[in-house]
């Protein structure tokens, strides 16, 4: 049987099959991630039920400590996942994912209140947050592998740009949802049983995003090149993937790492713990606070999906350096609209920011899937990608809580913006122009060839 190469096959367009796959790989994201960041919408609920009260500025940081400890397992995860679908397969650990953050979601909004069990409830909030953290740990790069191995050369970069709409998306449904309870209960409703109802649903959700993974296959570009490792040296075909990327890819896992840096503290930041920040440090009203986020996400997806467009036509490497940029010079910029208390400026001020956050986010899909090549991807992706999400964005909402806790000023958020874009903008001037990259290998032709 004649085996043609992948990425000639997938040069004319895809197949219907290859567009489903593409599909269901997106849903299942987006399920995951409304799932992951319920957590972030309900703080007060959590510091509220979940912990003690002798203080309720120390209850709300314990509580995003818990949501920051969630991003510290992630690494275990993304290994672990990481050699699943290096080694098993791409279909084999999305399924394994989305059922096990589907049920750890579920269990959560079981979980008896601190007044009812004492020390136990937040000892199985951490738990199950752990849980969560170890199936997000290998999401993202998942979804990516996939997406990107399953999609045209040419058009990479927009295909994978679904990968991030679907996270945004996701974390929009959480908090249109969380908004919804919190408006349409009192708030002795919402506290007594109203906020377990999106948890809940998790379950329910999960298992239609299980079902439609199921049902997928492994990309031709990974079921090749693991036949290829195989047939070309058995000892190479025996070495983990992991001991593979850290000996032979290691600077690829080190620019992942810094190119992370500024677009996940600005998701997290701005979009998950922000609303939590306009109400109880800007004055803005609770609903004003949630709008301002709602906004800002559907302006995010907006802007992610023009810039994919143009970053398969001029390349990765401008988006990612300007994008950092942009995010150094808007941040100032942003948080003296939000200063306004005025809900328009403060939707223009976040916009602004969100400009050089979404240039960076519409390349990273395919950048990061190019620096690798196909038989050690996942678990490249899934190393550097963690370990920048854990050193700077995922604990974006504890840091932001504790700066301004520690220092007294609104003002101090925009300082750790700043500080993580002057990161990736570092990681951006090293980092090559992978557009033409051969997948297969992770060559990367040089400049002017």
């Amino acid at each position: 049987m004649t085996v043609t190469h992948p990425r000639n096959a997938r040069e004319k367009g895809l197949q219907p099959s290859q567009m489903r796959a593409i599909v269901a790989a997106c849903i299942g994201n987006f399920l995951e991630w409304y799932e992951f960041v319920l957590y972030g919408y309900f703080a007060a609920v959590f510091a509220a039920l979940f912990f003690p009260q002798e203080d309720p500025a120390v209850a709300l940081l314990t509580t995003f400590l818990v949501f920051g400890i969630s991003f510290i397992i992630r690494p275990l995860g993304g290994v672990l996942f990481g050699l699943v679908g290096d080694r098993l397969g791409r279909k084999a650990a999305l399924s394994a994912i989305i059922l096990m953050i589907s049920i750890a979601t579920a269990l959560m909004g079981l979980v008896p209140p601190y007044a009812s069990i004492g020390v136990l409830a937040p000892i199985l909030i951490f738990l199950l947050r752990l849980v969560q953290g170890l199936s997000a740990g290998g999401e993202w790069m998942g979804a990516v592998t996939y997406i990107i191995e399953t999609a045209p050369a040419g058009k990479r970069a927009w295909y994978g740009s679904f990968q991030t709409i679907t996270i945004v998306l996701g974390m929009f449904v959480a908090a249109l949802t969380s908004l919804f309870i919190t408006t349409s209960m009192s708030p002795e409703a919402v506290l007594e049983w109203g906020w377990r109802i999106p948890f809940l649903v998790a379950l329910p959700l999960g298992l239609i995003g299980l079902y439609m993974r199921l049902r997928l296959a492994d990309p031709a570009e990974f079921t090749e090149a693991k036949a290829e490792v195989e047939a070309s040296d058995g000892r190479q075909a025996g070495r983990s993937p992991l001991t593979r990327v850290l000996r032979e890819n290691w600077r690829s896992v080190l620019l992942v790492a810094g190119l992370v840096a500024s677009p996940t503290m600005c998701t997290y930041v701005l979009l998950v713990w922000g609303p939590t920040f306009f109400a109880g440090q800007l004055g803005y009203a609770d609903t004003e606070a949630r709008n301002i986020g709602l906004v800002s996400m559907l302006v995010l997806v907006a802007l992610v999906l023009a810039f994919a467009k143009a970053c398969d036509r001029f390349g990765r490497r401008p988006f990612i350096r300007w994008g950092a940029a942009l995010v150094i010079v808007t941040t100032p910029i942003g948080f003296l609209l939000l200063h306004t208390q005025q809900l328009g400026l403060a939707i223009l001020g976040i916009g602004l920011i969100l400009v050089g956050d979404a240039m960076m986010l519409a390349a990273q899909p395919a950048l990061f899937a190019e620096l690798f090549p196909t038989a050690q991807r996942y678990s490249g992706l899934a190393v550097g990608y963690n370990l920048g999400v854990v050193l700077f964005g995922g604990l974006g909402p504890l840091v932001a809580q504790a700066l301004v806790t520690a220092t007294g000023s609104s003002w101090s958020p925009s300082w750790y913006l700043v500080g993580g874009a002057v990161i990736s903008l570092i990681a951006a001037l090293f980092t090559p122009e992978t557009k033409h990259a051969e997948l297969r290998t992770g060559a990367i032709p040089a400049a002017g060839a």
